[in-house]
Parts: structure tokens; sequence; C-alpha cells
């Protein structure tokens, strides 16, 4: 019976020590995740109980010109911080260089009509390079260099290369009518699954409203349903996305999106963008 029971735990050992030689592993694997989460190499903060040990990865966030002051609140938010969108403030054009933008996961451009070309090429390359762009109102519609001139796609492989739409009012590059006007009014979103509207409805706007045409890689989101209280005839395009690009993306508003009523919308904007593709 001793002869048996010594044979049992000897063949017992060797599944205890493998367990116990297992521990340490287990414990260097939860280490290094934990490490991971903490830098921001993974993302751990939507996690459940343990998410809130975890911050949540920063998207640098830059606007090009200057920010309304409605846009510049939700921007330096609490909640937009928490959800981690940090904003680094604003920057004019003339400052807008090659290299400049590279740091920037998203870029704004808002509160100045005029980009001069240099401006323009290193907004582009940096969307090109998989840069992401949120381009408001007529935002970089005009060159310093010919005042007559209007448009993003004023010039060859320039802004309006990765614009999902044209300047409205114009031909062959010069004014022909009122694209901008003040307004209050309400957008019809038009792709309710959208990330950007998560919790969103048909909401209403004031502001200037800027009329433009949808290019052929558009995809339109939203359109204007009312202005002023009138219906719009014809119709006139709200909020729209570039589409088949390789990894930059650039969304457009018509209308200042702080004056959108919540701030729930801007900021789903922002989070989309991050992780858009093409």
């Amino acid at each position: 019976m001793s002869i048996m029971a010594n044979k049992k735990a000897q063949y017992g050992a060797p599944t205890g020590s493998y367990g116990e030689s297992l521990i340490p592993l287990v414990l260097i694997l939860i280490l290094g995740i934990f490490i991971a989460g903490k830098l921001g190499y993974i993302q751990l903060n939507s996690l459940p109980v343990v998410g809130s040990l975890f911050p949540a990865p920063y998207i640098n966030v830059i606007v090009i010109g200057h920010a309304s002051p409605q846009l510049e609140y939700y921007l330096k938010s609490e909640s937009y911080r928490f959800a981690g969108i940090n904003y680094m403030g604003y920057v004019p054009q003339e400052a807008v260089v090659p290299g400049t933008l590279n740091k920037f996961d998203i870029i704004i451009l808002q509160g100045s009509t005029i980009c001069d070309r240099t401006a323009r090429r290193t907004i582009t390359d940096r969307v090109k390079a998989g840069g992401k762009l949120m381009v408001i109102g007529d935002a970089c519609t005009r060159v310093n260099d010919d005042p007559n001139a209007l448009g993003w796609d004023i010039g060859i492989g320039l802004l309006g290369d990765v614009m999902p739409v044209t300047y409205g009012g114009v031909l062959m590059h010069e004014a022909t009518g009122q694209s901008r006007i003040y307004a209050e009014g309400k957008f019809r979103i038009i792709a309710p699954d959208h990330p950007m509207f998560n919790g969103i409805k048909n909401s209403q706007f004031s502001g200037t409203l800027t009329n433009v045409y949808p290019t052929a890689n558009a995809n339109v989101l939203a359109y204007i349903e009312t202005y002023m209280g009138k219906p719009t005839s014809p119709a006139t395009f709200g909020i729209l996305e570039s589409q088949g690009f390789l990894s930059g993306k650039t969304i457009y508003f018509a209308f200042d999106p702080g004056t959108q009523t919540g701030r729930e919308m801007l900021q789903n904007t922002l989070l989309y963008l991050k992780g858009a593709k093409g």
C-alpha cells in the first residue's frame, strides 16, 4: 500500500509544479497588459470595472484659423478631455508649412477664408498621408495672391483633391452669386446609422450657412431641411464626408457644428474621424 501511495504522489507532483510554474508567466502577462494600457498602446478604457484605471488614447486636434467661441468651448470641455480629445489650440494659416501638422490627428479649418498655397499644400499632403480633416463653412476658399479666385480647388493638386464638396456660387473660380448667408435652420440626417449621429436626432443650427455641391467622392450625411423658417429649394447640403481615399478622411460642415443643439455630434465626429479609413 505504501508503495502505491508513493507512486501516486510521484505521478501527482509534476501536475502541481507545472501549474505553479504558470503563475509567474500569467502575472507577467497581466503586468504587461496593464503597462501597455497605461501607456496607451492598447485601449482598455472601455472595459467594465477596470476601464476607469486607463486613460482614453489622446486625439490631438488643431484649428487652423480661429475656432468659433461655441466650438472652442466644446473642444476645451471636461467631457471632451475625458473622451481623449486633446485640443491643442489654433494657429494662423501663415504658420502652416511642411512638417508642422505631422503630430496632429485631426485638423479643423474654421474662421479664416484665406489659406495661402503653402498652407493648402501642407494640409492636403497631411490628409493624403492619413491625417483627418474637418472643414467648416467657407474656410480656406481664397488665396492671398489672387483676390478674385474662390474655391478649394484653386490650382492643381491642392485642397480640392481631398474635399467632398465644391464651393457654390462660382464659375471658373470667380463669384457668380451669393455663396453664404446668415441663417437659423434645421438639418435632416439621411445616414442615421453613421457613428457621427449616435444618439443624435435632426437638430437646429444658427449662423453662417455656406452653399456647396457634392463631388464625385462625397457621401452626403445630412442636408438642410429649413432655414429662416422656410423649406430649402433647391437642395442645400449640410454635412458630407469624403470616401475612396486610402487612409485620410475629410468631413465638411456647411454650418458651424458648435451652434448645433448639444455637444454630442461634434464629439462623435472627432472620435469617428480618428479611426475612419478612406
